[in-house]
């Protein structure tokens, strides 16, 4: 006789009725009764009314998320072993489905979902649901009946039931696994297979060590040991080899299975990739620490910096402060004007310093290629460095190795630059004997190699390390000894390798003295004599480095559009000196103004300006027919600002501080053109 089956009960709790209607859509189903719950505390109080096959839980809800409602089912024995789904359409990342296993989830599916996979999965609970049922029944009516047939019955019953689970567990992306009770495993799902590449048979028993990396190995195995002594959970990072070979990091954690007397029978077990997530772990960290040690760097370089600063400015403030005294007699006054004027020259180079850093860092660095005369700048440099060695009381020698060709493409000022460091850092820190510098050309390469000795205070191993990294001094104490940036050989090493060459040191011995190696790639011009003498490129009959001579503007009529008032004194003097007449713009709206209205021979042009900026107002003059020189006069004095000047229309580009020799020469040039 066909007995009537009762509909089968599924909770599904979401707090959002447009979800509930979405799954009661899909999971229409006969003999199915779908039980709604809007809330975590609804959905519970609905447990004790009902006997629920399959529980469908959203997991972001309010008062109650589905992750501590579930907990709660959980905690119910009634609904200890009950499936729960979580759906959801937040949280996709591993640590939240990681944390809906943990609670007690079966399966974690994303909304939107597919309704096919969705009632599939949910009729595969249904269906285990309702042969449970079928076997408490059975159970109920065949206690009367043949035990053989009862047993027959449940051997069938579980044979599907493990069947199912099977098929469930090749369904999820992660590696499951079971062993035995003394740690043996017996099965492994698909993923595991698909992974290392082992089979079942070959990763039975303890074959499936061979996947786990060697070095993780004997702590994985002390982990379990101590679960299975407690009968507690476990959990481990460890490395598992792939089929390919390489080895990714995982996230192990395996539950014991208890009987009815709550004692350890099996274990059963997941395997997480966590790889990506540890290398971004790893990455951090190495940011992190590079991110502070670059702090510190950074820190100690602005305090000596702050040091490097300070003392010129100390020096010029001091000095112009002398120089208000009345008393002072001619030869103090010359010496505290000569004093001001070294130590503003000692400001610019380390802000042109500064300058080259920042340009090497933003990728902003150009490299000339031009003619230079190699005898010229090597006796400029021997001339412009023996005053400085010989005022230390030290010999400064330069030695030539072999015939240097003459002539050559290269960028003289870099060039000039790289010698001028390297040779007065050496001469910065020889006390006595000798500073030298060998020249040699390397035809085979097409480079020159200087090399420069020194008698000073050498280089330990472990400072010899902290070498050429901007913003990093061999001693950063406050107490140097010996000043200093810290970028001279940092900006040295960068500039040669942009000129295809390197700086290194060749050695240096504590208390005896360094060695540095300067190479730099240059081309020899067609015809170009080559120099085997270094009295051919020393002369003695050189001219002088600046001439004392300055140009006269008599009759020239210059115009000055100048926001600053201390520019517009300094600059007026040094114009009025020369001869010329002078007008003054306090702006750039003025200076258009006064220069079409004006005769002026020159424009002297400030860039950053009130009311009208320079650019804008040499782009002004050019449109209305302005033809005569603009010279841009401003303290923008990166490459790519002379351009921008050049391109607007000016005729030239000085910056400041103002060299009143140069100023005045161009004057002079562009005003007779």
């Amino acid at each position: 006789m066909d007995l009537k089956i009762p509909p089968v009960d599924i909770l599904i709790v979401d707090d959002r009725l447009d979800g509930l209607i979405a799954l009661e859509a899909v999971l229409t189903l006969p003999n199915i009764n779908l039980v709604r719950a809007q809330s975590g505390k609804e959905a519970l109080e609905l447990l004790t009314r009902y006997e629920f096959a399959v529980i469908l839980l959203d997991v972001q809800m309010p008062e109650m998320d589905g992750f501590e409602t579930a907990r709660h089912i959980r905690s119910t024995e009634k609904y200890r072993y009950t499936p729960i789904i979580f759906v959801t359409a937040i949280n996709k990342d591993d640590s939240h489905i990681y944390r809906g296993y943990e609670v007690g989830a079966v399966d974690y599916i994303f909304k939107p979902f597919e309704p096919q996979i969705l009632r599939s999965k949910v009729g595969i609970f249904v269906d285990l649901f309702l042969k449970s049922r079928q076997l408490q029944e059975q159970n109920a009516l065949i206690r009367d009946s043949e035990r053989q047939t009862r047993y027959l019955q449940l051997a069938q019953l579980e044979m599907e039931t493990l069947k199912r689970y099977r098929n469930l567990a090749d369904a999820v992306p992660n590696m499951i696994w079971k062993s035995k009770v003394d740690g043996t495993l017996d099965y492994f799902n698909k993923v595991w297979a698909d992974y290392t590449g082992l089979s079942s048979e070959q990763s039975v028993g303890s074959g499936w060590q061979e996947a786990i990396h060697p070095s993780d190995l004997r702590g994985f195995l002390k982990a379990w040991m101590d679960s299975m002594n407690s009968g507690d959970p476990f959990q481990i990072e460890c490395r598992i080899r792939r089929h390919d070979g390489e080895v990714r990091w995982h996230w192990v954690r395996a539950v014991p299975e208890l009987n009815t007397l709550d004692k350890v029978v099996a274990w059963i077990g997941t395997c997480t990739d966590i790889h990506d997530r540890k290398l971004a772990e790893k990455l951090l960290v190495e940011a992190k620490t590079m991110a502070v040690s670059a702090n510190i760097a950074k820190t100690q370089f602005l305090a000596n910096m702050s040091h490097e600063i300070r003392t010129p400015l100390s020096a010029i403030l001091g000095f112009a402060e002398l120089l208000l005294n009345p008393d002072l007699n001619y030869e103090e006054r010359v010496q505290s004007i000569n004093t001001i004027c070294r130590s503003g020259e000692q400001l610019l180079k380390l802000i042109d310093e500064i300058l080259d850093i920042s340009k090497v860092e933003a990728g902003h660095l150009d490299i000339e290629q031009i003619e230079v005369d190699m005898a010229g700048l090597l006796s400029d440099l021997k001339t412009l460095l023996g005053i400085k060695s010989q005022t230390k009381g030290i010999g400064l020698e330069f030695i030539l190795n072999n015939a240097i060709p003459k002539r050559v493409t290269s960028d003289p000022t870099r060039l000039r630059q790289i010698l001028l460091n390297m040779i007065s850092n050496a001469i910065k820190f020889t006390q006595k004997g000798t500073v030298k510098l060998e020249i040699g050309w390397e035809e085979a390469t097409k480079s020159f190699r200087f090399r420069v000795r020194d008698t000073g205070v050498g280089i330990s191993q472990e400072q010899a390390e902290k070498l050429f990294q901007p913003f990093v001094q061999v001693d950063s104490s406050t107490t140097r000894r010996f000043g200093g940036t810290g970028l001279g050989l940092a900006l040295s090493r960068t500039l040669a390798q942009a000129m295809g060459g390197n700086v290194y040191l060749e050695n240096s011995k504590a208390g005896v003295g360094s060695s540095f190696i300067i190479e730099v790639h240059t081309e020899p011009l067609d015809g170009t004599a080559y120099l085997d003498k270094i009295e051919d490129i020393l002369r003695v009959d050189q001219k002088p480095l600046v001439s004392e001579e300055v140009a006269s503007l008599e009759g020239i009529k210059v115009l000055l559009v100048e926001d600053a008032p201390i520019n517009q004194i300094l600059i007026g003097r040094f114009l009025t000196g020369a001869g010329a007449q002078v007008d003054f713009a306090d702006n750039g709206l003025e200076g258009v103004k006064k220069a079409m209205s004006g005769d002026y021979g020159v424009v002297l042009m400030d860039i950053q300006m009130p009311e009208m900026d320079g650019y804008e107002a040499t782009t002004t003059l050019r449109k209305q027919g302005y033809s005569r020189p603009i010279i841009a006069l401003t303290a923008h004095a990166l490459k790519e600002d002379r351009d921008r000047c050049l391109q607007v229309g000016c005729s030239d580009h000085l910056t400041k501080p103002i060299d009143r020799k140069r100023l005045i020469s161009q004057i002079s040039h562009l005003s007779q053109h």
